[in-house]
């Protein structure tokens, strides 16, 4: 791992958790992508957090429709900010729904540094 545990010259590439320096040895890490292939090529598992993404988005429509005439917004403005709430809300929604549904659909991508994984990390 870099010094810091983040590359900051990485950045701009989006290589944070590597450094150039070749002194220091690649160690791995958890596996969260093996882990999300591992839990939802269940179908059980898939269908039960894609069925709670839906209650949260449930509590999150009723919730926005109680907050917003208490946010302190000009009366006249209430349905334009209840309107930008429900976009981010169904968003956010479909972002987290997408995460089983790309399990479902794909094959685990193996990865470039197999030297330093755990063997049978990810059934392809």
């Amino acid at each position: 791992p870099p010094p810091y545990l983040i590359n900051f010259w990485g950045i701009p590439s989006l290589n944070l958790f590597w450094t150039a320096d070749e002194s220091i040895q690649p160690v791995g890490v958890r596996d969260i992508y093996a882990l999300e292939f591992q839990i939802f090529k269940n179908p059980l598992w898939s269908l039960f957090y894609i069925c709670s993404v839906f209650v949260f988005m449930y509590h999150y429509y009723v919730g926005w429709k109680k907050v917003t005439p208490v946010l302190g917004i000009p009366k006249a403005h209430i349905w334009r900010v209840e309107i930008i709430g429900y976009v981010i809300g169904i968003t956010m929604g479909l972002v987290y729904i997408s995460f089983p549904l790309y399990v479902m659909a794909t094959t685990p991508f193996a990865g470039y540094e197999a030297s330093i994984q755990t063997p049978g990390r990810v059934e392809a």
